[in-house]
């Protein structure tokens, strides 16, 4: 057994390329005679690193000893090949044939060797939702072909098991990930190449991607669109982009002004599961895109009845101005906000006094104050919640504590003479303002020049202007403006609060998917690379809510880390008559991760293949 080297001179350009198989020599009627066991394409190899592989891979198949370890490049190419070896000639065994070729087992004990680990736990899972929500059947229906389909799954799942770079997803799939035992076209490995341009062929086909899933998801999980939860976020690129129409410089949410900006716009369900993504630039003013993302829902249902359905819709406060609120009455639209200007103060009578307000309990059983007020078709809730004043006073204090001593360095550099040009000082006065919002609203500064330099500032005295930002004066107070007059209180309250849903799905696109920081270079790259995040994201949330039905509420990182223990291995035994035996099979699941397939209805089974080699 060993590789050989093939020539091809192209006929058209005549350009000589060189591509390698491994392949062993077989007595046959006419002789001996080569037989190709594995095309492994191209290598950059020496004619001596040639050798030293197919001797590598001969004795590695045989189970012979080794005498001497080799660079790694050589090592990695030896155990990629022995895989693909193993891949291609194991045969699956059935109970029967099992029990007949190892019911009276004997091996040479010293050649027993296990090796070749590679993770199926979390592989198992997300492949089984994969096929619940029945990806293939929608990419198919694109007009994928087979091979589309499998790097599309890559694509996707690579994002929800190993999020990373395109580079890092074709390594963890060819190198760590068991998922290549799962598919018929891409044995022989993928580049980061072939996701880059499956990207954009998913792209190609967002909406009607989109469209197809959301109905697979409703049926599913039994969903109904009752509410909309609608809201932007923005994550940033790592890089300049001057020549990019998406990647612009904006207000980051991340604190990340430095960077390029992308705006990624999600509407959710009540449930948390996405309804409609839309990618937009990172300086996208936010209340313009509301009428476009909820026309375009409208315009996506296959189902005319759901076309004329209204779900309520809940904002954020950054979304709700006058024109948007006028345009959801107008088009018969139930809405949520938390009043976009400082309502709060316009109620300051009823928040001190606190009469008539009724007491609740938050999700957490803490106590929270509600009081409705109606005029004409205007609804509003007065709220106070005792766990967000609690919040909101340390948050407040932290703030100011730490624009204090900002403004205290300011003023402590300039005494000791290191900082007097009037311009500088002014732009890190102009920066603190901008870091600390409000709270640099309640001070301001009076600049002492020098007399023989007007430019030259000697002191720089700090007035506090006794002002209390909103938060600070009656913290935990809000106020909840709806058009819908039949609802209770603690209805209102509880529609407005589901909008807790769609940032704990940005929360997952950041940290769970990995969506930041972006590396891609062109714009096409960039909303393909978010899109497949929200697609890893209909998967992530399927598996998060089964549980949660069962009343186990575990995070996905909690959830992979129980799984990451569960692996697929090849056995490899010498038997006294002289044959090679390599069993690649499944191990057994440890309780935690046999308690959650068992919850999931996963099944696991070993997959066990084997393959003979006469030594």
């Amino acid at each position: 057994m060993f590789i050989r080297r093939k020539t091809i001179i192209s006929k058209r350009t005549g350009i000589t390329s060189y591509y390698y198989q491994l392949v062993e020599s077989v007595n046959t009627g006419k002789g001996p005679r080569l037989n190709v066991l594995l095309h492994i394409g191209q290598l950059d190899i020496t004619e001596e690193e040639r050798k030293i592989l197919s001797t590598l891979i001969d004795h590695q198949i045989k189970g012979l000893p080794r005498q001497a370890r080799f660079t790694d490049k050589i090592e990695q190419l030896a155990e990629s090949i022995y895989f693909k070896y193993i891949q291609t000639f194991g045969k699956p065994l059935s109970q029967t044939s099992s029990e007949d070729a190892f019911g009276e087992l004997r091996i040479l004990k010293e050649s027993l060797e296990i090796g070749y680990f590679r993770s199926v736990g979390a592989e198992l899972l997300a492949l089984h939702y994969w096929k619940a929500l029945k990806f293939t059947r929608i990419l198919l229906d694109c007009g994928f072909r087979k091979r589309q389909v499998e790097l599309a799954q890559i694509a996707i799942l690579g994002r929800l098991l190993s999020p990373g770079s395109e580079c890092h997803t074709a390594r963890w799939f060819n190198k760590q990930s068991s998922l290549s035992e799962f598919c018929v076209e891409l044995r022989d490995g993928i580049t980061k190449d072939s996701l880059y341009r499956i990207g954009d062929l998913i792209l190609e086909h967002k909406s009607e991607i989109e469209t197809k899933l959301r109905s697979n998801l409703k049926r599913l999980h039994y969903l109904v669109d009752r509410v909309y939860l609608y809201d932007l976020t923005n994550t940033y690129f790592e890089g300049n982009k001057f020549d990019s129409l998406l990647c612009k410089r904006g207000k980051s949410k991340e604190k990340r002004d430095d960077c390029p900006l992308v705006t990624l716009a999600l509407v959710v369900d009540q449930d948390g599961f996405p309804v409609f993504s839309r990618i937009y630039a990172g300086n996208q003013s936010e209340p313009k895109t509301l009428k476009e993302v909820m026309d375009e829902i409208r315009n996506n249902h296959e189902d005319i009845i759901e076309r004329l359905v209204h779900p309520m819709v809940v904002l954020d406060r950054g979304i709700a101005t006058k024109d948007n609120i006028a345009w959801l009455k107008g088009d018969g639209y139930t809405y949520f906000v938390i009043e976009r200007r400082n309502a709060v103060t316009d109620f300051r009578k009823e928040f001190i006094s606190m009469e008539d307000f009724t007491e609740s309990q938050d999700r957490k059983k803490g106590k929270l104050f509600l009081k409705k007020t109606t005029d004409n078709d205007l609804t509003r809730i007065l709220v106070y919640s005792e766990a967000k004043a609690l919040k909101e006073r340390g948050m407040v204090s932290q703030r100011e504590r730490r624009y204090l001593e900002e403004v205290e360095h300011l003023i402590g550099i300039n005494k000791s003479g290191y900082l007097l040009d009037e311009k500088k000082i002014l732009i890190r006065i102009g920066r603190i303002k901008e870091r600390y919002g409000s709270v640099a609203g309640g001070y301001d500064f009076c600049l002492h020049r020098d007399k023989k330099n007007q430019h030259q500032i000697t002191r720089i005295e700090q007035i506090d202007l006794n002002r209390k930002t909103v938060k600070a004066e009656f913290p935990g107070c809000y106020v909840i403006e709806t058009n819908s007059v039949g609802l209770s209180s603690e209805e209102i309250w509880g529609f407005y609060m589901k909008l807790n849903e769609v940032e704990a799905a940005f929360r997952c696109l950041k940290t769970d998917l990995g969506t930041r920081p972006i590396h891609h270079q062109n714009d096409t790259r960039v909303e393909a690379h978010l899109f497949c995040s929200v697609l890893a994201y209909s998967i992530l949330k399927s598996i998060i809510r089964k549980l949660a039905d069962q009343d186990i509420h575990m995070s996905w990182t909690s959830i992979k880390e129980v799984l990451s223990t569960h692996m697929r291995a090849t056995i490899m035994f010498t038997d006294p008559e002289g044959y090679r035996t390599h069993i690649r099979q499944t191990g057994q699941p440890e309780d935690e991760a046999k308690k959650l397939f068992s919850i999931l209805k996963v099944k696991v089974n070993k997959n066990q293949i084997t393959n003979k080699v006469k030594v």
